[in-house]
């Protein structure tokens, strides 16, 4: 397969496991390792992740100040061609533990983003996208920003109970396929 060696990244960034986000990030994950890609997932909410404190000592030594988790997602990010970040919606916004994974892009030297392709995979009890709407486009606007490729989102309205996503064809369709573009993207 010409796309064997390209490596998928699934960022849950729900508290819940087993839930509609993570069933998402699975499913886009199985379709690319189906059509030939590598994979790994991580549970944002299962790492230690200290907040960013805005004191710059990242700018002046080239390294955050706290000794956590994000030294060992780094290389996970980086050897990943392609990152599935998902989150539910919260009051129209991704969760605190996504948005502390986020903030914490600062103190990155963020030429290493540079290339990354981006699906984002985000399930909300409202019943329409347009509660997605601000986490939508701050992810598309991060990516701009960084010079990533934003590929898709995968969205899936009206999920209001644990697992609920499962019971919806077009959602699991919509991560299915989402998952095949993968490897048709550069």
């Amino acid at each position: 397969m010409p796309y064997e060696n390209k490596h998928v990244l699934g960022i849950v960034g729900s508290p819940r496991r087993g839930g509609n986000t993570e069933t998402l990030v699975d499913t886009i994950l199985a379709s690319a390792v189906a059509q030939g890609a590598s994979s790994e997932k991580i549970i944002l909410n299962e790492l230690d992740i200290a907040p960013c404190q805005a004191c710059n000592g990242c700018q002046r030594t080239g390294s955050c100040i706290h000794d956590d988790d994000m030294k060992q997602l780094l290389p996970l990010m980086e050897k990943s061609d392609v990152w599935i970040l998902g989150t539910p919606i919260y009051w129209w916004g991704p969760t605190a533990q996504f948005k502390l994974f986020i903030d914490r892009w600062y103190g990155i030297d963020q030429r290493r983003f540079q290339r990354k392709q981006i699906i984002a995979a985000i399930p909300m009890g409202g019943g329409n996208e347009h509660y997605a709407r601000h986490t939508i486009g701050m992810i598309k606007d991060i990516c701009n920003y960084l010079g990533m490729k934003y590929i898709e989102t995968v969205v899936a309205p009206g999920m209001n109970g644990l697992g609920s996503v499962r019971e919806s064809t077009r959602a699991i369709e919509s991560a299915r396929l989402a998952g095949m573009r993968i490897m048709n993207s550069c």
